[in-house]
């Protein structure tokens, strides 16, 4: 079974480009989705993550994903604090569905993951393929969603690897500046050269 991490800064549509293997009959791991998973439903993972960041991420002291990502997502110290504690079971959950992909015969298992090389754990994968595009249309796709305010995704972008840092770590890179059938066109001709069993 053939493991691929995508990563990409956030608004590069790398999870667009997770959706277009998944038409190809991969598997999705979506990293950001499960680790939302493990914090609300981990006990000793959110006890770990109040104890950290203390009551500042707590609303009727409870958890609030929305105050902790406005903390983490303020300094690199902080984000990084956090990749400690979630990154470890995360990894462990995508090493568990990877292991259940194949042995239902899956050919390939995606990893769609925003800290792939920042949390260093690229050994794992076959090849990483990383999504960029230009941060002005970054910022401008993002704004569409509104669901980030515009000061937090300039901290986001601030907070992420320079992308020359991790074109370098990664085997292969596409450029998405354009619509999402030019990146599909890009994507199909990545398809074409994979080796996949």
């Amino acid at each position: 079974m053939y493991k691929l991490g995508i990563t990409g800064g956030i608004g590069s549509g790398k999870s667009i480009a997770a959706k277009y293997f998944q038409q190809k009959g991969a598997v999705i791991f979506d990293a950001d989705i499960e680790a939302k998973k493990l914090i609300t439903n981990n006990n000793i993972l959110s006890r770990n993550i109040l104890i950290t960041f203390g009551p500042q991420i707590t609303t009727n002291n409870t958890l609030d994903l929305i105050k902790l990502s406005r903390v983490v997502f303020s300094s690199v110290k902080l984000q990084n604090l956090l990749n400690k504690i979630v990154w470890p079971e995360v990894s462990n959950a995508m090493i568990d569905a990877a292991k259940n992909a194949g042995n239902e015969g899956v050919n390939i298992f995606v990893v769609d993951a925003a800290l792939l090389l920042e949390a260093g754990f690229t050994e794992f994968f076959n090849s990483i393929l990383l999504i960029t595009a230009e941060k002005t249309i970054r910022f401008n796709r993002i704004l569409l969603r509104k669901n980030i305010p515009k000061d937090q995704i300039e901290k986001r972008m601030a907070l992420q690897m320079p992308e020359l840092e991790k074109i370098k770590l990664a085997n292969t890179t596409i450029e998405n500046n354009g619509d999402v059938s030019e990146l599909y066109i890009k994507l199909e001709n990545f398809w074409g050269k994979l080796n996949i069993e």
